[in-house]
């Protein structure tokens, strides 16, 4: 079933209706909450939902955002999973619970967590700069590469610690509520799980059937354009546990384009999605709504997604 991501209209509303009504605007069927809607927006839809408006196949945690907190700057990195710090992962958890019943609330089947980061200077955007500005093969830009991988790797132990001990926390709760607890694959580098670490926690949790991973194109793609891994291995490795997709398009190092706006082979996709994929479209600001339709129609067509998959289109 082909979704659409309220990341793409939620900072424009603060009445759930009018937001709603944009969504549905576009013709479609089914939707996934992201991590920026109040709790007013979440009984809003899960009243679209019963009152047979709106399927809602998935939830980004966190969600809804905690009350105190501004959802302009509430993240889902807000807090972390993989903190080493306890009184932050114990709210990370805590809040990742609330999350799981927010999805089955709602009848959602998943789960999409960021799983944490390492604590390190955050310098994915550089590279960003200097790919924008031809420097991809300058020996400025491998020296930062060549920096920021010995930096992981010398400290990434007690957070892989930390987000295994999270994980054992709330696979109860996901198997009891019957929701796909999904690691995503992440945008930057120093964010958890890396292309080898995805293996080491699927490994540890062996037979944890509430356990899966999430794929997000963009964001494997921008690994693969700035160096640290190749696109096609997250899939290779991992499609066989994959739950769901976020579908954008990528120019460089920006994501979250509309589907058919940058560089990305979309047909390469097809060979891994299966016919329970939950595939969500997750475009962001300024997209318009002629936009979004032609974005979803350029899905459709490329991806071969037929009526039943695509909620109507």
């Amino acid at each position: 079933m082909l979704s659409i991501s309220t990341s793409w209209n939620a900072s424009l509303h603060t009445d759930p209706g009018e937001m709603i009504n944009q969504l549905t605007s576009l013709g479609i069927t089914s939707v996934e909450l992201g991590f920026s809607l109040t709790e007013s927006m979440v009984q809003a839809m899960a009243r679209a939902r019963r009152d047979g408006i709106l399927n809602i196949s998935s939830v980004h945690n966190f969600c809804p955002v905690p009350e105190g907190y501004d959802r302009t700057l509430f993240t889902p990195d807000y807090f972390s999973l993989s903190s080493p710090q306890e009184e932050e992962r114990c709210q990370a958890v805590s809040l990742t619970r609330k999350s799981l019943h927010t999805a089955q609330q709602v009848g959602a089947s998943a789960l999409i967590v960021h799983a944490g980061r390492v604590a390190m200077i955050q310098r994915t955007k550089e590279l960003v700069e200097l790919v924008d500005r031809g420097l991809r093969n300058s020996s400025e830009y491998a020296a930062i590469v060549n920096d920021m991988t010995n930096e992981r790797q010398r400290k990434k132990e007690i957070f892989l610690s930390a987000i295994k001990r999270s994980i054992e926390e709330l696979l109860g709760d996901a198997q009891t509520l019957d929701i796909k607890l999904c690691l995503e694959n992440r945008y930057y580098y120093r964010e958890i799980p890396a292309l080898d670490e995805f293996a080491d926690l699927f490994d540890t949790f062996a037979g944890a059937t509430h356990l899966g991973y999430w794929h997000d194109v963009g964001h494997a793609q921008v690994a693969e354009n700035l160096g640290f891994a190749l696109h096609r291995d997250f899939l290779n490795r991992y499609a066989e546990r994959m739950i769901g997709i976020h579908l954008h398009d990528v120019v460089g190092g920006h994501d979250h384009q509309v589907p058919g706006k940058g560089n990305f082979n979309f047909s390469f996709l097809k060979p891994y999605l299966k016919k329970n994929t939950i595939m969500v479209m997750e475009v962001h600001q300024p997209a318009t709504v002629e936009e979004m339709k032609a974005g979803m129609d350029f899905l459709k067509k490329t991806l071969s997604v037929d009526s039943n998959r695509a909620g109507g289109l």
